[in-house]
């Protein structure tokens, strides 16, 4: 950390008064200063952050976090009253860096304020300065043993860099050019203000405030059997070391100059590459390949907090990451500095990695996904989020509000892994051009995918299907004030299948950079071909479904059902059912079984095969065993026909049961931690990670051994400090079992 520059005392000071009063003979001294805690961290939302508590939890000394746009307080405690017509007094405000940046007045990270009497008569409010600097007495008061309180009010402008400001108080007796020189020793935090009409993150509902600035946890919407599920992430933006980790990201890893910080726009595209590793030095490193070793999986995360002091102690990479890990850790990163933010899901999420807006899967003659013909991939699901701003820098007000932001590393953008701010408004008009990256997240949520059979070397590739809906589903966030679902797909796009969404595609294509390319029209071309022969062949459909919960641990059936839909005829049919293991990206895949079958159907008539799969059967790979992916193609006897479809499956692990107790060796309150190992194998190298929010330290519990329907339960105590709202968050993960949650929320008397 950079030491405090020297305060400049030259060029600071208006011209001297010509007829000051003589009788002020000793030149005004600030002894101390009361940062006022409780008022300033009542005014601007603050009171919550760490460095703001009394006591302190961490025994430093306290720091003053405040807004930017908006007056705070602070006391002077003096030797003597100020004298208006003798005294002037100029506060010297400048940024305090991480690094050797250069801190000056003429980029704005230094500051020049002089102090002006108190206009407003009887003690009553003096008229602030229009956003810019400005300072106010507001009154005096006597002290005990001779000293005097001066209340000055200091309004800082609504563009204001964000940083830690180093202040001090200068004062100088203009009869005699007598100076005094008052340095705080703590720096004060200046945050985006979404209070403030003039910030460009100002968001007028205060229920919304309270939800995407202050609230330290959230719910991230995730698949199970029996649909989304929303599992708790702390965010935790109030912790120790989370505020100053944050804006040394924003300095050292995004290299954002402190002038420019006050802009939510670069900032948040800075962030966006800083806190993922693919491109160098950034916060947490991404891995999907199923080895953690020497790392944290994960899936082990409940947080965003041990992540972020994790970095700022150690200066190095945190391992490691995916999707929804990246989400919560961006969504702490903004609301601690202020910039309202939500989690976002995405269900049968696109990576589409060629800007064709078309997702292409390629199959050889043994229905194997070939992956070196196409880049593309479709995730089970993806998380990002969005952070609320204007876009000052496009000129048109459509394209204010929420904004997508993406860590996950999946596209390089500008030279580095980064991805967004891009408007939910361009996106659902098909605006792809706009900034930035909207042909990538556009074809997150309204891709169309294109199934094809490679055939062999005699036979060019065929185009079996083209679905126009299937991405972009249930795209989900937290809902305002409660733990529900709230589902936001229309935000996204319109309705799949009305004219409108397909308008938009045409106008997707026309402002995406495949105009100067052939990929995409032929493409287009070869859709075209897929839906004449799809309506020719719908006499033939495919289903697959599993007609029960599908339990991680248990044996359970998936069915394929054939139906000739023809009203005449007798039709052959033959092909493969293949079920895979997979990840939930869709890249990573391994056979479980290749089921050959071969069916007569009458006219009208439907048949079915049931596939067992017991817990042998799925256990022996080496990915997550929560996601299970089932493709069929089918031939047609005696004509040139194929049949295709694909099923994605999600296995229920088991939850963790947080119950809160009374218990006299722990605490007057904790939180009773249980699990029952559910597989039919005893779980080895198992770890319990538990956290709560706001000061309540985490904890780890290892266990070796647990045996098959054996019971796990120990005690989680909780810090009664702290009052109000309290998420507790456990997970676990072991060699046989991943993907295990649980959370409660406790109110605080």
């Amino acid at each position: 950390m950079a030491s405090k520059p020297k305060p400049k005392s030259y060029k600071i000071w208006p011209p001297r008064k010509a007829s000051g009063n003589r009788s002020v003979k000793e030149p005004l001294c600030v002894e101390s200063v009361d940062l006022c805690f409780q008022e300033n961290g009542a005014a601007f939302h603050t009171a919550s952050y760490e460095m703001m508590m009394k006591p302190r939890p961490t025994k430093r000394p306290r720091q003053l976090v405040v807004r930017r746009g908006a007056p705070f307080l602070v006391r002077l405690i003096c030797n003597r009253h100020l004298e208006p017509t003798a005294d002037t007094m100029v506060l010297v405000l400048s940024v305090l860096p991480f690094n050797s940046e250069t801190v000056c007045f003429g980029n704005g990270t230094e500051t020049y304020v002089l102090v002006h009497a108190n206009d407003g008569g009887n003690g009553g409010p003096a008229e602030q300065p229009a956003d810019e600097w400005g300072a106010v007495l507001m009154g005096s008061q006597n002290k005990p043993k001779g000293k005097v309180e001066l209340t000055v009010s200091i309004t800082t402008p609504s563009y204001s860099p964000i940083a830690r400001w180093n202040m001090a108080v200068h004062c100088r007796l203009d009869t005699t050019d007598a100076k005094t020189e008052f340095m705080l020793k703590e720096p004060i935090y200046l945050l985006y203000n979404p209070w403030c009409k003039e910030d460009a993150v100002y968001m007028e509902d205060e229920a919304s405030r309270k939800e995407y600035v202050l609230d330290d946890s959230t719910m991230i919407c995730k698949p199970s059997a029996q649909g989304p599920r929303m599992t708790s992430w702390f965010l935790g933006q109030y912790e120790a070391s989370v505020l100053d980790c944050v804006l040394y990201i924003i300095s050292e890893v995004g290299n954002v100059q402190s002038a420019l910080s006050g802009n939510p726009v670069l900032v948040t595209r800075a962030l966006s590459g800083a806190l993922n590793s693919a491109s160098g030095f950034g916060v947490l490193q991404g891995n999907w390949s199923g080895n953690y070793e020497n790392g944290t999986p994960p899936m082990s995360w409940s947080g965003s907090v041990k992540i972020l002091q994790e970095f700022f102690e150690t200066k190095e990479t945190v391992q490691f990451g995916q999707c929804w890990v990246y989400s919560g850790l961006f969504a702490t990163v903004c609301r601690s500095i202020g910039i309202p933010a939500r989690v976002i899901t995405n269900f049968e999420s696109a990576g589409d990695h060629d800007a064709s807006l078309s997702i292409d899967y390629f199959l050889d003659d043994t229905d194997t996904v070939t992956s070196d013909m196409s880049v593309d991939s479709i995730w089970n699901y993806h998380v990002w989020i969005e952070g609320w701003m204007r876009r000052k820098d496009l000129q048109n007000s459509d394209f204010d509000g929420w904004q997508v932001l993406d860590a996950t590393p999946q596209q390089i953008s500008d030279g580095m892994y980064k991805c967004g701010p891009c408007p939910v408004g361009a996106i659902r008009l098909g605006h792809v051009h706009v900034p930035y990256d909207g042909e990538f997240i556009y074809a997150e949520v309204n891709a169309d995918v294109i199934y094809w059979s490679i055939g062999n070397d005699q036979n060019p590739p065929k185009p079996l299907q083209i679905k126009t809906d299937q991405i972009g589903r249930d795209m989900s966030t937290k809902a305002v004030g409660s733990g529900q679902r709230e589902d936001v797909t229309a935000q996204y796009k319109y309705p799949e299948g009305s004219p409108e969404e397909r308008d938009v595609m045409k106008t997707a294509m026309k402002f995406s950079c495949q105009r100067f390319c052939s990929a995409g029209l032929a493409k287009r071309l070869l859709g075209n071909m897929v839906s004449e022969v799809s309506a020719d062949e719908d006499s033939i459909t495919l289903h697959l479904k599993s007609s029960e919960e599908l339990v991680l641990g248990s044996t359970f059936q998936i069915e394929l059902t054939v139906t000739n839909r023809s009203a005449v005829g007798e039709v052959e049919v033959t092909g493969n059912l293949i079920l895979k293991d997979s990840d939930y990206t869709g890249r990573l895949t391994e056979t479980l079984k290749k089921l050959p079958f071969a069916m007569k159907l009458e006219a009208q008539e439907t048949k079915s095969m049931v596939v067992p799969l017991d817990y042998k059967e799925y256990s022996q790979t080496a990915k997550n065993k929560t996601n299970l992916k089932a493709t069929c193609m089918a031939d047609v006897k005696g004509c040139n026909r194929t049949v295709f479809t694909m099923a994605t499956f999600h296995l229920s692990p088991p939850a963790i049961e947080l119950t809160p107790i009374e218990h006299s060796v722990a605490g007057p309150l904790a939180v009773q931690v249980d699990m029952r190992n559910p597989l039919p194998v005893p779980l080895t190298g198992g770890r319990f990670v538990v956290e709560g929010s706001r000061f309540t330290d985490p904890i780890e519990k290892l266990y070796d051994f647990i045996p098959v329907d054996g019971t796990v339960q120990f005690i989680y105590p909780i810090n009664l400090s702290h009052k109000g709202k309290m998420v507790i968050s456990a997970s676990f993960i072991s060699n046989e079992l991943k993907n295990v949650h649980g959370d409660v929320t406790l109110n605080i008397p």
